[in-house]
């Protein structure tokens, strides 16, 4: 059985992420897709969370069309989305995160970053994910989401997140979902 490489285990536990953040179903022995996503701070892990693809819809569907739009039309205008090679592997996967999907900067450039993947089970689905995208470009999408989104995306932290440690020093924004 393959292994889920380790930058996408916790840094709280060092193993996988067994449950969804949100509604805590299994992901390790479940068929459903879940996504783990981590952001940065230089090299300090800020957040991090696995969210199974029910959840990962429900909140999609709470985004704001204007958001969604926004969204696309960023990762359109800047990401260029490809088909993986017949012969992906898990070290191109892997490489897909050491630079920004959207400007190409490369991650130990960047002052803060998020990258994501998409899991079932311990199998990394090969595609657009896994990404990685800087705190620049996070910032730039992030101004262009309405006031809707925003507060479902600040609903959803404070859920799930209730407080970081008190030595950590939060970004000005929140990740944004992928």
């Amino acid at each position: 059985m393959p292994k889920i490489p380790t930058e996408f285990h916790s840094f709280e536990t060092d193993e996988e992420f067994k449950t969804c953040c949100d509604c805590g179903c299994e992901l390790l022995d479940s068929a459903q897709m879940y996504m783990v996503q981590k952001s940065f701070s230089k090299d300090e892990c800020l957040m991090e969370f696995a969210l199974c693809q029910n959840c990962k819809e429900k909140l999609d569907e709470q985004i704001s069309g204007q958001s969604k739009e926004a969204i696309y039309d960023f990762l359109f205008d800047h990401a260029e989305m490809v088909e993986p090679p017949e012969d992906y592997s898990y070290d191109d996967a892997m490489e897909q995160i050491e630079e920004c999907l959207t400007c190409g900067k490369e991650r130990e450039k960047c002052d803060g970053y998020t990258y994501s993947g998409l899991f079932v089970g311990t199998h990394l689905v090969p595609g657009p994910m896994p990404m990685m995208i800087c705190d620049n470009c996070q910032e730039t999408m992030a101004e262009n989401m309405s006031d809707h989104t925003k507060g479902v995306k600040d609903k959803f932290y404070s859920e799930n997140f209730p407080g970081p440690p008190s030595e950590v020093d939060l970004p000005t924004s929140k990740p944004v979902f992928f």
